[in-house]
């Protein structure tokens, strides 16, 4: 299996069609055709099924872009690191966090890490914590801080820290009176989530269907900005930790309630346990460690910090 013909695979998976890979890759759609047709014929699988608005994946294609972006990956990491010589480690290390974590460790971490590792590129992907858990399983991400993940076989997790969580909207859409909210309040509240199985939603989930109470929700929204839109607009309220809307929240744009007793989600850092992590990796899954702990010292980060 040549490695142009995996490239020429991931981009055309990536991009759902032959035309955009080869626009992207500039080169003949006929070259990556043939270097796809290779590739089923070697594999004895169709990869793709094609439809009017380009192709999609067949199962086996899920198997070989999951497999084949690791795969890439390393190679990419091993080929950058040859042609550093011995100017100590290099390559590319990718962790995933969701915005709102983001918002307290990232500046922190990238500056500690671009001055003990100057060489290493360091990528970050920012997203929910369902879909940041889905791209660690693909070997998209190394490393990955998530909200409260599931148990899973394969995974080692090291709890960081337990984020308070606040009911936000514009003024005059929070529940007027108290200066604080009980989670049994939320029945009568329009509120605008993220859809299952992120893990905020799945515990709001649980822990309302465990009391009985119906929960209002009025729209199902994936995106942290989208949601900060529409609280701004006064659509609905929301459930976010403070990184999320700190912003807005200084500007007077929106306004939070605290719980009673205090809800947190807890941060967790997560990655592959099979097999050794990179040195590099290892590194940077301790400078996460350290970094959470002081930003939580310092009083930079609020919450409670785990373990």
């Amino acid at each position: 299996m040549e490695t142009r013909a995996l490239r020429y695979f991931q981009a055309v998976a990536e991009l759902a069609s032959y035309s955009r890979a080869a626009e992207f890759l500039r080169i003949s759609q006929p070259a990556i055709s043939r270097q796809i047709s290779r590739l089923e014929a070697e594999l004895g699988q169709a990869l793709f099924t094609r439809h009017g608005h380009g192709v999609s994946l067949t199962d086996a294609g899920k198997i070989l872009l999951e497999r084949g972006q690791t795969i890439l990956r390393q190679l990419d990491q091993a080929q950058a690191e040859l042609r550093r010589g011995t100017q100590g480690p290099s390559g590319t290390v990718t962790l995933a966090v969701p915005p709102a974590a983001g918002h307290f460790l990232v500046p922190e971490l990238a500056r500690r890490f671009a001055d003990a590792f100057p060489n290493v590129f360091l990528r970050i992907v920012g997203g929910y914590s369902a879909f940041i858990h889905d791209w660690l399983g693909r070997g998209q991400v190394d490393l990955a801080c998530v909200h409260d993940p599931l148990p899973q076989r394969g995974f080692a997790t090291v709890p960081l820290i337990r984020e308070p969580v606040f009911l936000v909207g514009r003024a005059g859409a929070l529940p007027a009176g108290k200066g604080h909210l009980r989670m049994q309040d939320l029945g009568g509240v329009a509120l605008i989530l993220p859809s299952r199985p992120n893990a905020s939603r799945r515990l709001l989930d649980e822990w309302m269907s465990r009391r009985g109470i119906a929960l209002d929700v009025r729209m199902e929204v994936d995106d942290p900005t989208l949601i900060r839109a529409l609280l701004r607009a006064g659509i609905g309220c929301s459930l976010l930790t403070l990184g999320s809307f700190q912003a807005e929240l200084r500007l007077g744009e929106l306004q939070s309630l605290p719980f009673r007793p205090a809800t947190h989600w807890q941060l967790t850092l997560i990655q592959a346990a099979n097999g050794q992590p990179s040195p590099v990796v290892a590194a940077l899954a301790a400078m996460i460690r350290q970094t959470a702990h002081d930003l939580h010292a310092r009083g930079d980060w609020p919450g409670l910090l785990a373990g």
